[in-house]
């Protein structure tokens, strides 16, 4: 098992769930419409269905109020439901900076975090 899904167990054990941090566009909808950003963004959303009970999801992306509610919206019928949308659970320091324990974005190394996500699932279920 990689460093990183053990440190997600950690974190499981003893807070009850794991913070995951996710971007939007091209993360959980496809905003460039190609197959490729399909596929992807329907294994983003496939696993935060199957981990529900064990993530508290962060939906952090740029957008106006309008914007924000159509991106709650089609996140909820997807299935997937935000607890937190441009704010963080936990306040560090002056409270400015999000704290998540992952994070999906497709900026920021989508596809390995998608493979330790799909680790920990396994894990989970294994059990």
């Amino acid at each position: 098992m990689r460093y990183e899904t053990k440190k997600l167990f950690e974190v499981l054990e003893f807070h009850n769930t794991i913070i995951v941090g996710v971007d939007f566009d091209d993360t959980v909808f496809p905003f460039t419409d190609t197959i490729y950003s399909r596929t992807r963004c329907n294994k983003v959303v496939n696993l935060l269905k199957e981990l529900k009970d064990k993530i508290t999801i962060c939906l952090y992306t740029v957008a106006d109020n309008e914007s924000l509610k159509y991106k709650k919206y089609i996140m909820e019928t997807l299935g997937i439901k935000a607890a937190y949308i441009n704010e963080s659970p936990i306040k560090l320091g002056n409270g400015d900076k999000p704290y998540f324990n992952i994070l999906l974005d497709d900026k920021a190394g989508l596809n390995e975090t998608i493979e330790i996500l799909t680790e920990f699932k396994n894990k989970i279920n294994e059990k």
